[in-house]
């Protein structure tokens, strides 16, 4: 059976919501960006997305060495394959936190572990953890979430250079206000800003260290494309290896929707012209707004109207879809679908599983 540009074979085989990965999709990804990037080591891709020891080991293969992470989980399970770095791209804020990242480093002692920082505060949490290869100055560069504005900085700059014995590694950039934004022209600007914000940062640092060997992580996969050019500069993409409907709108990349999900019609209205389907939010990313939470492929016109755990109404607009019909959603953010799953089933070119990809980070232990 054909979902627009996807192929599955005896759907009625699943037992639906089930959550799948493309192959040749995710191979098409994977050799995207790297055709993009040209050279494997300026990538350092987020892990967050996947949470997958199989989908690390993949990178990995293809030269793709060194990796962020969100949460201590990733970090600890995704070091079992051996990536050169991991870098935990999330502010430790507890002694608890730190003290497992510490135990985290001394368990697999052969892998350069690093963190964030954004406060004096984060510094003392990480000073007391042996073996922890250095940080990253985490830099807001517009996003207002988390980092540190230049013009505070120099506390931090002071302690970090004059009376910490934590080495400096760089400077993370990450510029998520840029997230939806389809307009080349406005991304090009907010980039340009971005980067001068921080060239600013690094003539700063300069005050405090001779040093300039050190990397520049940007961006994330709403602009790294944008940074290509600033060759001294790594990029970092997370959304690339699996794609959404969402991250699809951008007309400058060739990426595609790798990771779906196989649902079923199991209800209809005929006065309100609505089918409800099993792909509610426990299923599926629910922190877009309703409607773009998930889109179905081969049916465009078709729209989620509502959603509950177990639920999806969906308004045909002149599709049409009945009770017992299978459905195929395009989520609008693939980084929240995997924790959902234990696992996804691969489907290969022809339409048959190959496989499973567990979502090893998937659980706290």
């Amino acid at each position: 059976m054909n979902f627009g540009n996807y192929k599955i074979n005896n759907p009625d085989s699943f037992e639906t919501p089930e959550y799948l990965i493309f192959e040749d999709v995710l191979e098409h990804n994977l050799k995207t960006v790297l055709e993009m990037i040209k050279d494997s080591s300026r990538l350092i891709p987020h892990a967050k997305t996947h949470k997958s020891k199989e989908i690390l080991n993949l990178q990995i293969s293809r030269g793709i060495k060194r990796h962020k992470t969100s949460t201590l989980e990733e970090l600890e399970t995704l070091a079992e394959c051996s990536p050169d770095e991991l870098i935990l791209a999330y502010p430790i804020s507890s002694k608890i936190k730190a003290e497992r990242l510490g135990k985290i480093v001394k368990k697999f002692s052969h892998i350069k572990f690093s963190a964030i920082i954004g406060t004096v505060y984060h510094l003392d949490l990480l000073s007391s953890i042996e073996g922890l290869d250095g940080v990253y100055i985490d830099l807001d560069t517009g996003m207002h979430r988390t980092g540190i504005d230049v013009n505070e900085s120099d506390p931090l700059l002071e302690k970090l250079f004059n009376s910490s014995n934590i080495k400096f590694k760089g400077i993370h950039a990450y510029d998520g206000h840029l997230v939806g934004n389809t307009e080349i022209e406005e991304k090009h600007e907010i980039v340009n800003e971005s980067i001068n914000i921080i060239e600013k940062f690094r003539e700063k640092i300069s005050k405090f260290s001779s040093d300039t060997n050190y990397d520049i992580i940007v961006g994330g996969s709403w602009s790294f494309q944008y940074y290509l050019d600033k060759t001294d500069y790594k990029v970092s993409p997370g959304t690339w290896i699996y794609w959404d409907s969402n991250n699809i709108r951008q007309p400058d990349l060739n990426f595609e929707v790798a990771g779906l999900i196989l649902g079923q019609v199991i209800d209809e209205d005929k006065i309100r012209n609505t089918v409800t389907v099993d792909i509610g939010a426990k299923s599926i990313s629910c922190d877009p707004p309703t409607p773009e939470r998930f889109t179905l492929e081969g049916k465009p016109n078709a729209k989620l109207l509502s959603q509950n755990e177990e639920h999806g109404v969906i308004e045909l607009n002149g599709e049409n879809l009945k009770v017992g019909d299978y459905i195929l959603g395009s989520p609008g953010h693939a980084c929240t679908v995997p924790p959902k799953y234990p696992h996804a089933l691969k489907i290969n070119s022809i339409g048959e599983i190959s496989g499973k990809i567990t979502t090893d980070a998937r659980d706290r232990k």
